[in-house]
């Protein structure tokens, strides 16, 4: 499926905003405390973290190595009455644990620092759980056990980070808590696509066919970074004159685009161009399609354009598919047609041209486009930077109506 495309790189983005780095906003956590240690394993705790859903060390997401709490029958017993300060327990069957498992007997949660046979030695009232008796023959369950380096626990109740290492001590590394600053800053550049996409005109296809590398515009891409870099500071400092700045020049650019004062590249073609093509897969730096030119003699559809062969041109081919009676895209009227670089046929009275950034570059098999298309005789709005409306007639050409 297509998907609405994002206007600026990670790297365009960086360009325009230099400073973008200054807003990884990972917290470091420090204070580590050494809970147990037993033949290299090492289970250390920071108190008053703060929330943390995500964990890095040294910049490494440590995600994959969460742990939670999940408490199941050990299937041993307490085998003594327990008292609300004793730490030496016994039970029945203490090869039934591992150090530095967190157990549960009736509602208190408890740390185990040490196994002798059937004693098991704890830190009573772990996790923030309140420290109580328990009698003779208690089921003990096991919520926790720690199997490799690198795993962790945050406990929200007690504010407490747990770290199992078996050859570091995290004291050593740069411990870090927050969001994965790539995927942070993906999603403003997202959301700065879209803000872009709800200001400009209406009229104006918001994913235009792009020029024969597949690049946007550059006033798009800069007004979408400095949407981002404006989103990104306001979500630390509301009242940055900074930002303020930023969002003032992509007002502008706004402004200008919508008023025509600035024009874009598909604006001043002198083609008659039809349909708006989008990507659904496609190989970056690949031949695609640069430009389409008639009318179409349908009423509306959506036009797939797949690569059949990869290859050079002369040698690469492509299928196209158009609506049937059963749904989009299900009719293939194109065959395997060599692309040779000309406009070559598309369908409905539509033609198609492909290009790449050199005549020796390659199409990559299986990539895909879809075109969406309007009926000749159906009156389309389309911007033309100068609040201009183009309209499709029946004739056999349009006329572009200047105010």
């Amino acid at each position: 499926m297509a998907t609405a495309a994002t206007y600026c790189t990670h790297k365009e983005l960086k360009r325009v905003f230099p400073q973008l780095d200054s807003f990884d906003g990972k917290k470091p956590i420090y204070g580590w405390n050494q809970l147990f240690t037993h033949s290299s394993n090492e289970l250390y705790e920071a108190d008053n973290t703060g929330l943390v859903t995500i964990l890095f060390k040294d910049g490494q997401d440590l995600t994959p190595y969460q742990k939670t709490e999940n408490y199941t029958d050990s299937t041993t017993n307490t085998d003594e009455a327990v008292d609300v300060i004793e730490t030496a327990i016994d039970v029945v069957d203490g090869s039934v644990f591992a150090y530095g498992d967190i157990i549960k007997i009736d509602d208190e949660k408890m740390l185990i620092t040490n196994i002798s046979s059937n004693t098991i030695t704890v830190e009573r009232g772990f996790l923030g759980t309140p420290t109580a008796t328990h009698n003779t023959s208690t089921d003990v369950y096991i919520g926790v056990t720690w199997t490799e380096e690198n795993q962790w626990l945050y406990n929200e109740g007690c504010d407490s980070l747990l770290f199992y290492a078996t050859t570091i001590n995290p004291a050593d590394s740069l411990m870090e808590a927050g969001e994965d600053f790539a995927g942070v800053v993906t999603q403003f550049r997202t959301d700065a696509s879209r803000y872009l996409d709800s200001m400009l005109d209406p009229n104006m296809p918001k994913e235009a066919l792009k020029d024969k590398e597949g690049n946007f515009d550059y006033i798009i891409i800069r007004s979408t970074a400095l949407i981002a870099a404006n989103f990104m500071i306001k979500s630390h400092d509301p009242n940055s004159e900074l930002a303020s700045a930023l969002m003032e020049e992509a007002n502008n650019n706004i402004e200008n685009i919508n008023q025509g004062k600035a024009a874009l590249s598909w604006q001043v073609s002198r083609d008659s161009s039809q349909g708006i093509v989008r990507d659904v897969t496609y190989t970056s730096g690949k031949i695609r399609p640069v430009d389409t030119r008639g009318e179409w003699s349908g009423t509306y559809d959506l036009i797939k354009v797949k690569i059949g062969t990869g290859g050079v041109f002369g040698t690469a081919t492509y299928n196209v598919y158009i609506k049937d009676g059963d749904g989009l895209k299900n009719q293939q009227v194109i065959t395997n047609e060599v692309i040779n670089g000309d406009y070559q046929s598309l369908a409905g009275g539509l033609e198609i041209r492909f290009a790449g950034s050199t005549d020796a570059t390659q199409a990559a098999a299986n990539d895909e486009w879809e075109i969406e298309v309007f009926g000749r005789h159906e009156a389309v709005d389309v911007s033309s930077g100068k609040a201009v409306k183009m309209t499709r007639t029946g004739r056999a050409s349009y006329k572009r109506k200047y105010n």
